[in-house]
């Protein structure tokens, strides 16, 4: 617990701790779907893509009404809201796949991502209100942890009973009970939030405290913010827009050119899920280090070099490690952003970050298309080649979009000190004494 002193608030621990329920169905709920949309119901790859798309239209619709709400009422509240509304949805789900009806499992879907939009916005202000600004990306990297642990421990459940079930040709309601399980795990956690989370208990960060006031009232002023948080949305969207752009596809490329056993790709794809969220934590305290814009603009460089070897190996295991790399460098970026946003105003987080879910959403649905258009229009390598292309371009951007909002950001970013900083401050001391 020391080590986490001047970092987050004492209930700090106690919330990731209850995430890690939430995380508990999100990988094998996602694996269900797909297996029996296509080997049960043979639904046709638009029914299956449109299954996705209304969950996407879901968060996209709740997130912006979740940040409108965040800011005004008790986060605790939006997050059991949420978390309840996760719970429900996997109950529906589950009636869809007994009941063998698309239809409801659309409603289902959609009803997860209406959900997550108020669980993960509400969640997300409250991780950046209990930690030091200086610890911001650490904190949501512990979040993605947390959320990572779940993810193995009920893949573990849900794949034994689901495996168990399906060798001795037991029941469907035994096959995909798992389902229920994570739907319990849900209502758990809403009540568990409630009672062990105050959304009262804020972190005090006296230099942020003092001039808050000052700042909230400059910021209606400025148009330079207006315009400087503006065109850091649209680089979002259309950071989001690339990383759908081949990421759908990765699968698909990965049984064409790497192996079709389809216990090697499920076991990839339960790898780097769970080891992504596993290590973005530990590569969260590095970039808390460093300043945010070169966090992000090392994390692209790196991304784009990972992603051009991905496209120059056709060994299974090392094609594993490389993505497993190149997804969590992903993810680090993503933290990188949120610590951006997490700054710009201590009253509206809520705002901030429901229409960054809403940007981010819009480019993770335009991006798919085009990656559709130009893999069956030229050639498999074409979406991932173009993915390279445009994140090195976007690091002039994401740069200039950060510059304009600094200078108004209510949680200032740190300048690292330089020699002469340091000869003046040793100076200053030597005359003090």
């Amino acid at each position: 617990m020391e080590e986490n002193q001047g970092k987050f608030t004492q209930d700090f621990r106690a919330m990731i701790n209850i995430v890690f329920w939430n995380g508990l169905g999100m990988f094998f709920l996602e694996f269900i779907i797909l297996y029996f949309c296509n080997q049960v119901l043979h639904a046709s790859a638009t029914d299956i893509g449109m299954l996705v798309s209304v969950q996407i239209l879901g968060y996209s619709i709740s997130s912006p009404i979740a940040g409108a709400l965040t800011d005004k009422i008790s986060k605790k509240k939006l997050v059991l809201l949420g978390s309840f509304g996760r719970a429900t949805a996997y109950l529906i789900i589950y009636a869809g796949i007994i009941l063998k009806t698309l239809w409801i499992m659309g409603w289902g879907t959609f009803s997860i991502g209406f959900g997550a939009g108020f669980f993960w916005v509400s969640l997300d202000t409250l991780l950046s209100e209990k930690s030091n600004k200086k610890n911001r990306t650490q904190a949501y990297g512990m979040r993605m942890a947390a959320v990572g642990r779940g993810q193995l421990l009920g893949s573990v459940i849900g794949f034994t009973i689901f495996g168990f079930a399906q060798g001795n040709n037991l029941s469907p309601f035994l096959l995909f009970s798992p389902i229920l399980l994570y739907s319990m795990a849900n209502f758990y956690a809403g009540f568990k939030f409630r009672n062990k989370v105050d959304d009262k208990i804020k972190f005090v960060d006296e230099e942020t405290s003092n001039s808050e006031e000052k700042i909230s009232s400059t910021l209606t002023l400025k148009k330079n913010w207006i315009y400087g948080i503006l065109f850091l949305y649209l680089v979002i969207l259309l950071s989001n827009f690339n990383g759908s752009l081949a990421k759908p596809f990765i699968q698909i490329y990965l049984m064409e050119f790497i192996t079709q056993n389809t216990d090697l790709i499920l076991a990839a794809y339960f790898c780097n899920g769970i080891l992504t969220t596993i290590l973005a934590p530990k590569l969260g305290k590095i970039i808390d280090k460093i300043r945010p814009e070169w966090g992000i603009s090392l994390a692209s460089i790196a991304g784009a070099l990972f992603t051009l070897l991905l496209l120059q190996t056709y060994n299974f295991y090392l094609f594993t490690f490389l993505m497993i790399i190149d997804f969590t460098i992903a993810s680090v970026a993503g933290l990188s952003i949120q610590n951006i946003l997490s700054r710009i105003s201590e009253r509206n987080r809520g705002k901030i970050f429901g229409f960054q879910n809403l940007m981010g959403n819009i480019g993770s649905i335009l991006g798919p298309v085009l990656g559709g258009i130009l893999w069956d229009s030229f050639r498999p390598q074409t979406p991932f080649i173009v993915s390279i292309y445009i994140e090195l371009a976007l690091i002039p951007f994401f740069l200039l979009a950060i510059k304009s909002i600094s200078p108004y950001l209510a949680e200032k970013i740190e300048e690292k000190k330089t020699i002469s900083n340091q000869e003046n401050q040793f100076q200053t001391d030597l005359a003090k004494e």
